[in-house]
């Protein structure tokens, strides 16, 4: 099933790379693959932005709006399951290392650590259900969230987009170098006579 979605999404992106709302359409695109939980964004984000590497800022931009608002809905969800049915609808998330290191981040730091959580590349989903059930403001998780998911996605987007030009440049300086020292073995080959 994840397959399947992770393959629609990306044919989506490919659809409408070529349109004025290509950013939106990336946006929509990391709304349902946050409410999926199971396909990560960030190879969709930079597929996106290698399909055009000069909006890199914008898809950035609208990416963390749509991450924002899934991670908002989601927060909602967890918020109205409580305690007894997200521990039973999802007893391996409880259990994990990233369920411990969320809680504790969420019980000493707060909204702050969701911002962190949300901008580094860490499962975001115990954090929202941890985040949910403290019952931490909606309005500062949502800003947690679309700043955090910002940072990630211009560095991604901005790397993404800087990639083919980083690697032809330095594939161009290795052609270079190796030009320089087949001319050198060249030369060292006609001074001795070798042919």
């Amino acid at each position: 099933m994840r397959n399947a979605l992770e393959s629609g999404l990306v044919r989506t992106l490919v659809r409408r790379a070529d349109t004025r709302a290509f950013p939106m359409v990336v946006a929509s695109v990391a709304v349902v693959a946050t409410l999926s939980m199971s396909v990560p964004f960030a190879g969709l984000l930079v597929t996106a932005v290698l399909m055009a590497p000069r909006r890199w800022v914008a898809i950035a931009l609208w990416s963390s709006l749509g991450a924002a608002l899934g991670g908002s809905i989601l927060y909602l969800v967890f918020h109205h399951l409580g305690w007894a049915r997200l521990f039973a609808a999802y007893p391996d998330v409880v259990r994990s290392v990233a369920w411990q290191d969320a809680t504790r981040w969420l019980s000493t730091y707060g909204v702050a650590s969701l911002l962190v959580i949300a901008a580094l590349p860490l499962p975001l989903t115990p954090a929202l259900m941890f985040a949910a059930i403290s019952r931490l403001p909606v309005a500062e998780v949502v800003l947690a969230l679309w700043v955090g998911k910002l940072a990630k996605y211009l560095v991604y987007a901005g790397l993404a987009s800087a990639f083919p030009s980083l690697w032809i440049a330095r594939a161009r300086g290795r052609l270079t170098t190796l030009n320089a020292v087949l001319g050198r073995a060249g030369k060292e080959q006609v001074r001795s006579g070798v042919p």
